[in-house]
C-alpha cells in the first residue's frame, strides 16, 4: 500500500504551444501531475504511515450508535460549527457507512503536536497504550474517493469518460478533481440554501443535495490555505511565486504546477459548470441550445472565452482539489483485482502527519480494505505518525517535497523565512574554490 508520488526521474521536457490534449502529458520532467495519483514512484508495501487529531476522549464512545448503512442513506447535516463537530461528523460518517469500517476506541483526534492549534493543525493519538501489530483502522474501498466515483457520477460520469478518451494517460488526475470540485461546490449550495431557510426535503433540488456522498469528508478537506495547516504554492498569489521562489530550485515545479491547474480549470468549467449552475439556478444559455461541448470544440462562430466568464467559485475550488490530491493521495491496489494500482483518497488515514520515523503500518487486504496497525508499542498520549515519502530520497529532495505536500519535513522554521535566508534547501550554492 503507498502514498503517490510524482515521478521526477525523466528528463523529457514541454510545453504549453503543444494542443489541449497534451495537457496530460506535460509532466514528465519537475511538473507533479503526470499521474498525480498512481503510476508514480511509490512507498514500500509494508511502510508506515500518519497523521492525527482528537479532542479528549475516545471517538467511538462520544459518538450515538448508528445503523450500518450505506454511505447515501443519511441526509447530509448541516456545517459544523466548530473543528470538534467537524470532526466527529467525519468519524460518525465513517463508521456508519460500511459494515467493515473500523476506528479503534483508542484513537483520538486532536490538535497535532506538529503546531497544534498554533497553526490550526489536527492529528491522530493513542488514548491508551497500543501493542504493536493492534489494529487502529480499517478503510474500505468504498469509504475511498477513487476514479471510479468520478466515471460513475450520474451527473459528470460519461462527460469525465469521454475527457478520458480523448486526453489520454494522466486524466484521471483532471477527472477526480474536477469530482471534488463539482461536489464541493453543490455541497457550498447546499449549505446557502440551509442558511437561508430551505430544508433538507423541501424540494428534488434540496433532497438530491442533501445526499452528496462524501459530504463530511469534503467538510475536512483544505479547500482553503491554512485550513488544517496546509500551505501549498497553488494557493499562493502569483506575485508571490515570482518575489520568493524566483531563481529556487522550486520555482519551475511551482510556476509549471499552476499553470497546469490553470487550463485544467478551463477545461472543468465545460464539464461542471453547467451542473453547478443549475443547482444554482443559473441560466446556461450555451447548454440549453448546444448541449455539452468540450471547451476546445467550440464553433467557427463562437468567440473564445475569456476567463470572466469562468463559473464562480470553480477556480478556488479546483485550486483547492489538487492540493487535495496532491497532498493527500495514496496509490493502492486496484479494485479489479487486475494487478495494477489505483488512487485514492483515505478518509481518516490520511489525517496523519508525517514523520520519517512513523509508528504505524498499513497494508491492503485482499478484500481491497487498507488496515493500519500499531507499528511499534505506542503510549497512551501519543501521535501516531506516518512517512509520506523518505526523506532521505534522492528523486524527493526537500523543495520537490515542499512543491509536492506543501511543507518541508524535518523543518519546523516557517517557508518564508528558509526562503529569505536563502536556505539550500530551495537555493543551490556555488562551491568556494
Amino acid at each position: 500500500y503507498n502514498r503517490a508520488i510524482p515521478n521526477t526521474s525523466s528528463d523529457k521536457t514541454m510545453t504549453m504551444t503543444t494542443s489541449p490534449l497534451a495537457l496530460f502529458a506535460l509532466f514528465g520532467h519537475g511538473c507533479l501531475f503526470v499521474n498525480a495519483f498512481g503510476g508514480l514512484s511509490t512507498f514500500q508495501v509494508t511502510q508506515t504511515y500518519t497523521r492525527t487529531r482528537e479532542f479528549g476522549h475516545p471517538l467511538q464512545s462520544r459518538l450515538p450508535a448508528l445503523p450500518r448503512t450505506q454511505l447515501f442513506a443519511t441526509a447530509v447535516d448541516a456545517p459544523p460549527t466548530t473543528s470538534k463537530d467537524k470532526y466527529d461528523n467525519l468519524i460518525q460518517w465513517f463508521l456508519s457507512s460500511n459494515e467493515k469500517s473500523y476506528i479503534s476506541p483508542k484513537v483520538d483526534i486532536r490538535p497535532s503536536t506538529r503546531g497544534g492549534l498554533a497553526t490550526g493543525g489536527y492529528g491522530t493519538f493513542a488514548s491508551d497504550d497500543l501493542p504493536k501489530g493492534e489494529l487502529l483502522l480499517r478503510i474500505p474501498r468504498d469509504c475511498c474517493v477513487t476514479l471510479d466515483d468520478a466515471l460513475n457520477d450520474m451527473e459528470c460520469g460519461p462527460a469525465f469518460q469521454k475527457l478520458m478518451e480523448q486526453a489520454g494517460p494522466g486524466s484521471d488526475t483532471v477527472v477526480i478533481a474536477g469530482y471534488l470540485a463539482k461536489e464541493y461546490l453543490l455541497l457550498k449550495e447546499y449549505d446557502r440554501r440551509l442558511k437561508a431557510g430551505e430544508k433538507a426535503d423541501d424540494n428534488a433540488e434540496m433532497r438530491r443535495l442533501s445526499k452528496i456522498k462524501f459530504a463530511p469528508y469534503l467538510r475536512t478537506l483544505p479547500w482553503e490555505r491554512g485550513v488544517n495547516a496546509q500551505e501549498h504554492v497553488l494557493f499562493w498569489e502569483d506575485g508571490d511565486v515570482d518575489s520568493l521562489l524566483k531563481g529556487s530550485l522550486a520555482y519551475d515545479d511551482a510556476v509549471e504546477t499552476r499553470s497546469t491547474v490553470k487550463f485544467a480549470t478551463k477545461i472543468l468549467d465545460g464539464l461542471i459548470g453547467p451542473i453547478i449552475r443549475k443547482a444554482r439556478g443559473e441560466k446556461d444559455e450555451a447548454e440549453e441550445e448546444e448541449g455539452f461541448r468540450f471547451p476546445w470544440q467550440s464553433k467557427e462562430e463562437e468567440k473564445p472565452s475569456d476567463e470572466d466568464e469562468i463559473l464562480d467559485g470553480l477556480e478556488e475550488a479546483v485550486r483547492g482539489a489538487f492540493v487535495i490530491s496532491l497532498s493527500r493521495a495514496f496509490a493502492a491496489p486496484s479494485g479489479a483485482n487486475d494487478g495494477k494500482e489505483e488512487d485514492r483518497l483515505e478518509p481518516v488515514l490520511d489525517m496523519l502527519q508525517h514523520s520519517n520515523t512513523p509508528n504505524i503500518s498499513h497494508k491492503c487486504a485482499e478484500d481491497g480494505s487498507i488496515e493500519v496497525t500499531a507499528g511499534t508499542d505506542i503510549k497512551s498520549g501519543d501521535e501516531l505518525f506516518n512517512q509520506y515519502r523518505g526523506e532521505e530520497d534522492l528523486n524527493m529532495p526537500y523543495h520537490k517535497f515542499f512543491t509536492r505536500f506543501g511543507f518541508v519535513p524535518g523543518v519546523t522554521e516557517p517557508v518564508a523565512n528558509l526562503i529569505a535566508e536563502r536556505s539550500t534547501i530551495f537555493f543551490p550554492q556555488r562551491a568556494e574554490v
